[in-house]
């Protein structure tokens, strides 16, 4: 059994209990607090060591808060370190002058936060599967190669000579993202000293409902299992095979698969591999949506591999929203009214049964929600498009908007929601999603890379909900 005598000491455990997950963010938040009134001290005294600049002096505490962050959440897994995650790839929640800063240490949360001692995992292996781990896999490396949110993943290789992948969950996780939900203002006031734009409770309220459901290794394994067959034969997406015969509640075994990682592919790939690669995550958010009602709701770049031929290899389906059929044909025909350049009424009434609009909606409301819609729906409906930050930008920019309208007309009218399940999730995915794309400035006719072009054949296979 490999790996024995070189494994990293690691976390003892995850901290659990309440007052221990208001302790880690109290403790990151005091750390960061006295990292700017330091700096902001020095800056008014005029003591800025060596010289330095008032940009450098700003550009370097911005750097040490950046690693405490990651430091801090690394080590606390569950709620914190998913919104570290998406921080590190949403970009239009930073302030663009730190946005480099706080992206590339943030980053590494999505596979290389602190792990857990190898012993407190092998004891969830042998709890769940029955035996000790070199007992059930001909080789087991010790050594993690990655360490996420909810559990981290070792490399490992079957009696039939297979390589595999095995994701085992840390112990008490459950209970410490249960804490966590409890703890969401100590959370947010973390944030605000350095990321004054994020709304921390919003962003965790949207994922609240789905991060329980990755804690049930059953339910993803199923999950898993349905995108296997959805893309069987692709020649383009990969979904690892699971083997479900070494599943249990708390392990997950699945195909090993060898890539490139987010960060080594934006390093080492040209434009047009870049290009290739985001038409490939594009079909595969928009076609799983489209033509089966399914979406996997953590894009974070950390659950992609990147393959030399031009293929791309996605993990992690812990976290999915199921749409029924109706929903989805709703959906598509927004879009389609959309593209034949429909507006007014007939619009209105297509959206109101996708999104489960209310019928109190005034004229003010309507005209920016179709407004909204269109910016959506833009890269589908224009012909070639290409992804980048300014398009990005402006979609953050009309969801804050969106934000202050609707808080301030529920001030007389009341506070409504979407009745639609899974719609607030959906639009940070797909926020996310276009995110990524325009990291890789990926361009397309989005509407064609799906068959769904205006003089195409068959069943529509929009790109856009």
């Amino acid at each position: 059994m490999s790996g024995e005598n070189d494994v990293s000491p690691g976390e003892k455990n995850v901290p659990r209990g309440r007052l221990a997950r208001i302790f880690g963010i109290g403790k990151l938040a005091a750390g960061l607090a006295g990292d700017l009134a330091g700096a902001a001290g020095k800056l008014a005294a005029g003591k800025i060591s060596g010289g330095e600049g008032r940009e450098a002096a700003e550009e370097r505490f911005h750097r040490k808060a950046a690693e405490r962050m990651f430091s801090a959440l690394g080590r606390m897994k569950g709620l914190p370190m998913k919104l570290g995650q998406m921080l590190s790839y949403i970009d239009d929640f930073i302030p663009p002058a730190y946005r480099d800063i706080y992206s590339a240490s943030l980053r590494k949360l999505q596979v290389k936060a602190h792990p857990m001692r190898w012993t407190e995992l092998e004891t969830v292996i042998e709890q769940d599967l029955g035996a000790k781990p070199e007992r059930l896999f001909a080789q087991f490396t010790r050594e993690p190669i990655a360490a996420a949110s909810i559990g981290q993943v070792y490399r490992a290789t079957l009696a039939d000579g297979s390589d595999v992948a095995v994701k085992v969950q840390y112990p008490g996780i459950g209970q410490a993202i249960q804490n966590d939900l409890k703890n969401i203002h100590t959370l947010r006031s973390a944030f605000a000293m350095i990321l004054p734009k994020l709304d921390v409770e919003r962003s965790l309220q949207d994922i609240t409902d789905r991060v329980h459901e990755e804690c049930d290794y059953g339910c993803e394994l199923n999950n898993q299992l349905d995108f296997q067959e959805i893309w069987r034969g692709d020649p383009d997406i990969v979904i690892p095979r699971v083997y479900d015969e070494f599943c249990g509640d708390h392990v997950l075994v699945s195909e090993y698969i060898e890539g490139l990682r987010w960060e080594e592919m934006l390093a080492q790939c040209d434009a047009a591999q870049k290009n290739q690669y985001g038409q490939v995550i594009y079909r595969f958010v928009f076609g799983s949506l489209h033509n089966h009602g399914i979406f996997n709701g953590d894009p974070h770049p950390g659950n992609y591999l990147f393959l030399a031929d031009g293929r791309v290899a996605f993990l992690d389906f812990g976290c999915v929203q199921r749409f029924q059929t109706k929903t989805v044909e709703a959906f598509l025909d927004v879009r389609q009214l959309a593209r034949d350049g429909v507006r007014g009424e007939a619009l209105r009434t297509a959206m109101t049964e996708a999104y489960g609009l209310p019928p109190t909606l005034d004229e003010e409301e309507w005209e920016f929600l179709e407004g909204y819609i269109l910016l959506i729906l833009a890269p589908g409906l224009q012909g070639v498009f290409r992804f980048d930050r300014t398009f990005t930008r402006e979609v953050y920019k009309q969801t804050m908007r969106a934000s202050t309208l609707f808080a301030r007309k529920a001030l007389s009218k009341g506070v409504w929601e979407a009745k639609r399940p899974g719609l607030v999730f959906l639009n940070r995915i797909q926020y996310g999603l276009y995110s990524i794309l325009a990291a890789l400035e990926a361009e397309a006719d989005w509407s064609r890379l799906l068959g769904e072009g205006p003089d195409q054949d068959g069943p529509s296979d929009s790109g856009q909900p």
